[in-house]
């Protein structure tokens, strides 16, 4: 690879990126569901409880998936899962658009759960452990970035395929074929150094950072330095970790997930285009199309926190990100309050707070929730204590989807966002106090007290 790509940091960024194409299978099947499930709904006459037992299975697939994932991790190497995850994956995504019933239909969305679990773990989690300090941000958001480019093109496909008879089939066989793509081009992955220091390997390790840094007095310099972390690694179990010196990194990697879902994020992208619709936009093609400037929005914000994050720093970028989502959720929810039955100014003004609140969601906790996970926990448990956030994702994402429409049903569209707007506010005092700065340290040195910064 030394010899294709040129330089250390060309291969870093190329490897970067071929790693986020598992972000890019996540945010597809996120943002597909959308389009497919009415259609499905209509073709097989589903119920309420069919319908929500086929996203509820994706979603328990999915806790499971990273679950598992952190122990294959830890075990096997951060490399391999990531091959093995993009063949579950495709097998889940053909097989779906090929189910016969919907009993086989939700069998094979559990299995594209248990793919997407595992990439919410195995991606950051080895992206982190090749990238150095002064880039970890920017080459770790490449996941978030990929993702927000999933979904966009979920978006594109579902209104290029239109609701022509069977047109959900091949939305989801479309997701295979990036799961092909992903499986073709992770042979090119190398495998995470500290790792393979971890199992004692070091004859690979030198290879693989001879491939990643320049200077050998430079590999020499980073082994060393990864040893003496693994070295200096008193915790041996998980449960130790949690009950013991890494319950506050714990506590981060769980509170950080909990306010990026109850911002309400998953519930505007599932259900964006039935927002666009009670805000007065009278069309289905101009709802889409709304759904769609925010998918482009997600993207071009992502690229912005990517050139922030290792310069501006996490925590700056989250106070800014919840301040911002705060306000925008509360302008979506006394627009709906005052301008009630009103489409004309209605809809622009929930238009512009959205796309407010996207922008500001894109630039901090939407990629720093994946980033920072990658960076605080030990190298000998990273993937068992990433995979318990991790999970614990998956758990908050159904909790809000499952309850957003009856929260508009009973509370009504105000006071809904109402109460997005107050996570939102919970969530900067949370990252105000308890999430630490990690900007510009080796993943080593996050390890180690600080006085100047919050304990992980």
């Amino acid at each position: 690879m030394r010899s294709v790509l040129g330089s250390p940091g060309l291969r870093r960024h190329v490897l970067a990126a071929i790693a986020s194409t598992g972000g890019l299978l996540f945010g597809f099947d996120t943002g597909i569901i959308s389009g497919a499930l009415p259609l499905i709904q209509r073709e097989w006459h589903l119920d309420t409880f069919a319908s929500g037992l086929l996203v509820a299975v994706l979603l328990g697939g999915a806790v499971i998936g990273a679950l598992v994932a952190g122990q294959v991790c830890d075990r096997l190497g951060r490399r391999e899962i990531i091959t093995a995850t993009s063949a579950t994956f495709a097998l889940g995504a053909f097989g779906s658009g090929l189910a016969p019933s919907i009993d086989w239909l939700i069998v094979n969305r559990a299995v594209v759960g248990l793919a997407l679990g595992a990439i919410s773990v195995s991606v950051p989690l080895h992206i982190a452990e090749i990238a150095p300090a002064k880039s970890r941000g920017a080459l770790v958001s490449c996941n978030q970035l990929a993702i927000t480019i999933g979904i966009l093109l979920a978006y594109i496909i579902a209104a290029m395929l239109g609701n022509h008879h069977e047109a959900w089939r091949h939305m989801f066989m479309a997701g295979s074929a990036l799961a092909v793509l992903l499986g073709i081009t992770s042979v090119a992955l190398l495998e995470s150094p500290r790792w393979l220091l971890w199992q004692d390997d070091e004859q690979e390790a030198r290879r693989v950072l001879g491939e990643l840094i320049a200077r050998p007095q430079d590999v020499d310099r980073e082994i060393d330095r990864i040893k003496r972390g693994l070295a200096a690694e008193s915790e041996s179990s998980l449960g130790r970790l949690i009950l013991g010196r890494g319950r506050p990194a714990m506590v981060t990697g769980m509170g950080l997930y909990f306010f990026q879902q109850f911002v309400g994020i998953n519930a505007i992208l599932y259900f964006a285009p039935s927002i666009f619709a009670k805000a007065g936009f009278d069309s289905q093609t101009a709802a889409l199309l709304a759904t769609v400037a925010i998918g482009i929005l997600n993207v071009l914000m992502t690229v912005l926190a990517m050139r922030l994050l290792d310069r501006v720093g996490r925590r700056p970028l989250l106070s800014i990100g919840f301040a911002g989502m705060a306000l925008s959720l509360l302008a979506v929810g006394l627009t709906f309050a005052a301008f009630e039955g009103e489409s004309g100014p209605q809809r622009w003004l929930v238009l512009l707070a959205l796309m407010t609140f996207i922008a500001c969601f894109a630039v901090s906790i939407g990629p720093i929730g994946w980033l920072m996970i990658s960076e605080i926990y030990p190298t000998t448990l990273r993937g068992r204590a990433m995979s318990i956030p991790s999970a614990a994702h998956w758990l908050f994402n159904a909790a809000i989807s499952f309850s957003f429409l009856p929260l508009l049903l009973h509370l009504g569209d105000g006071p809904t966002f109402g109460l997005f707007a107050l996570f939102a506010v919970t969530g900067w005092f949370f990252c105000r106090f308890l999430v630490p700065e990690t900007k510009g340290l080796t993943l080593e040195e996050i390890q180690e007290p600080h006085p100047e910064r919050p304990p992980t």
